[in-house]
């Protein structure tokens, strides 16, 4: 199972191992007679969360929102009108993963033997089933967006060299009955230049 196409890609800062752990065995061939261990120059991606020698690009997101709040307002607006297509639109695409998100999570090193189609496969899949999820429990009412809220956490919010992801999401809405609301379906917004756009829901 691929973990960055599950939402775990991007969706926390790493964490150092214990002083004085055992370094982890990285095959059950290791010893035998014939192993060749992984070459893998990039294996400290992992540790840092990120591929330090990732480009820079020049692709913007196209669409989205200006700033999480009117990512909240239009996300709303639209889960109202029952705008399924236009809710979707609101997501990270596959070209954009491709080029700008990919290629800096640690899954995308040469050692993993994984391509961005690998896990696109299964996050435009999560992508779809959540926003079909959020269209199901919330389409057809006035809900009024109030704010985000994030998990008290250090690392809710990582910065990548050409993105930020803002992890562990709640939107806080107010239901037709004047009742405060905590969703958590939307589980993760990706920001660049100044667009933010949905990168992760649950499924």
């Amino acid at each position: 199972m691929i973990a960055c196409a599950l939402g775990a890609l991007g969706a926390s800062a790493p964490r150092a191992a214990p002083a004085g752990a055992p370094a982890p065995t990285r095959s059950v061939l290791e010893g035998r007679p014939g192993y060749v261990p992984l070459v893998d120059p990039e294996s400290s991606a992992v540790l840092l969360g990120r591929r330090p020698g990732a480009p820079r690009v020049r692709k913007p997101f196209r669409g989205g929102a200006r700033t999480l709040d009117e990512l909240g307002r239009t996300i709303v607006r639209q889960l109202h009108h029952s705008e399924r297509d236009s809710l979707f639109a609101l997501c990270v695409d596959q070209q954009e993963f491709a080029d700008i998100l990919w290629r800096e999570f640690p899954q995308s090193r040469p050692a993993t033997g994984l391509q961005w189609q690998d896990a696109w496969t299964i996050l435009y899949a999560r992508l779809r089933s959540g926003c079909s999820q959020a269209l199901g429990d919330h389409g057809g009412e006035p809900y009024e967006f109030l704010r985000f809220e994030p998990l008290a956490r250090p690392d809710s919010v990582f910065r990548y060299r050409n993105f930020t992801l803002h992890n562990g999401l709640f939107m806080v809405v107010r239901n037709p009955a004047g009742e405060i609301e905590r969703w958590n379906w939307l589980r993760s917004v990706a920001e660049r230049q100044g667009r933010f756009k949905i990168y992760s829901t649950t499924d």
